[in-house]
């Protein structure tokens, strides 16, 4: 259950819709299977956040193990490295931390004219768009234009370029990762 000082409060991290499956898995007891991205939810609402949900996970782990004839392996996901840029600001998680980061698509499914495909990496403070139908790329300073408004992928601004090759960098790793067989958290 929620702390009663944390009712009615809100923030501000990245929470995910492949974080649905892993916070119900977790709410029953159980572990998301190994093919699953998204994580337990519940660690940023529950008293303790981020540490009470690896205490949750070992809890369980003990209690699977104490009920069960064979025991089973330990959740064997891994969370990506930190990205190159930004000295570790930006990550996929750790057991101790949220996201700062994530990657997402959204494909074509019918009319690309109606919903074109899309593909971005999304940070606080920067979003890197890419559109695979049109071969397009964008970029936004999400500090200072919260709205969108300013396309800087054209920008001449050296700080814009540095962080334009940072964000397709990061961005290729992540999606590499998303479409392999590797067992991690996003």
């Amino acid at each position: 259950r929620m702390s009663p000082e944390l009712k009615g409060t809100t923030n501000d991290d990245f929470t995910l819709n492949i974080d649905l499956a892993a916070t119900i898995l977790s709410a029953a007891g159980l572990d998301p299977l190994p093919s699953m991205m998204g994580r337990d939810m519940s660690a940023l609402y529950i008293k303790g956040s981020l540490q009470a949900a690896a205490a949750a996970q070992s809890r369980r782990a003990l209690l699977r193990n104490s009920t069960r004839k064979t025991s089973t392996l330990p959740d064997q996901r891994q969370y990506p490295a930190p990205a190159s840029d930004g000295n570790g600001k930006y990550h996929s998680g750790s057991e101790h931390s949220w996201r700062t980061e994530f990657f997402y698509e959204h494909p074509m499914h019918s009319n690309p004219s109606y919903i074109p495909a899309s593909e971005a990496l999304v940070r606080k403070d920067y979003k890197y768009f890419y559109w695979p139908n049109f071969k397009y790329e964008q970029l936004f300073d999400m500090k200072n234009d919260p709205g969108e408004m300013n396309d800087l992928f054209n920008s001449t601004n050296p700080i814009h370029q540095q962080k334009l090759r940072e964000m397709r960098k990061r961005f290729v790793e992540l999606k590499m990762m998303a479409h392999s067989d590797m067992s991690i958290i996003l």
